[in-house]
């Protein structure tokens, strides 16, 4: 019996872990070649070599694929980062934030650009804004309660100086990815731009009328930084 020149592909009985992350890796790679646009079920069931129904088995919607793209990013970045603190602790403000930008870097290097784009959720549409943002504010989470006490200001003011901390940190990165300067320059720049955020907010004044509680700590509260806990 000859063969029909349509068969469905034949898949490689994988483990669902497995199987899971094969298809964010090609998924990634879609992201990265062809954009946002074209990364659909068909798109990545044929760059898989599998059927549709599996990949709506594995993502039953577009959210669910774009959640894990992005989450296969930041869990690596994070992975990433905490190997790069054994380096460096106890460490400064300056160092630390070294070591989160090149575990960012190595991350880009090693999973394109695509996925750290989409955690602007300005980058994205209206639905999946709210994945990435809901992601991000998961990942900066443990970031904003020791902010907030190593600032001494309320948590909603942390909240505010962290967004403002990433749209720094951001801005640098961006300009390594848009080919204005090299990776050390934007590492530099980077760091030098959080630490000294860091540095302004730890010395900022407090408003009129705060709470003594929450008023800033003594100056030898900032000498050393504390080691974030992911």
């Amino acid at each position: 019996m000859s063969r029909t020149t349509e068969e469905a592909p034949k898949s490689t009985r994988l483990s669902s872990t497995l199987r899971r992350r094969e298809l964010v890796e090609h998924a990634t790679r879609i992201l990265n070649e062809q954009g946002l646009e074209a990364l659909h079920v068909t798109a990545l069931a044929q760059r898989a070599g599998v059927s549709r129904p599996l990949v709506y088995r594995v993502f039953p919607t577009r959210e669910d694929l774009f959640k894990a793209v992005l989450e296969d990013f930041v869990r690596d970045m994070m992975e990433r980062f905490q190997r790069g603190l054994v380096k460096v602790l106890p460490g400064t403000v300056a160092t630390l934030t070294r070591a989160f930008i090149d575990a960012s870097f190595d991350t880009i290097q090693a999973k394109g650009a695509a996925s750290w784009s989409m955690l602007d959720p300005r980058s994205v549409s209206p639905d999946l804004a709210r994945i990435s943002s809901e992601l991000l504010a998961t990942e900066l989470e443990p970031w904003l309660d020791k902010l907030a006490t190593h600032l001494g200001v309320p948590k909603r003011r942390a909240q505010n100086q962290l967004t403002i901390i990433v749209a720094a940190g951001r801005a640098a990165v961006s300009g390594w990815l848009d080919g204005s300067c090299t990776r050390e320059e934007a590492a530099f720049d980077a760091t030098q731009a959080i630490a000294g955020l860091m540095t302004a907010f730890t010395g900022a004044e407090v408003p009129a009328g705060a709470p003594r509680s929450k008023r800033r700590p003594p100056e030898s509260h900032y000498r050393r930084a504390r080691t974030p806990r992911a």
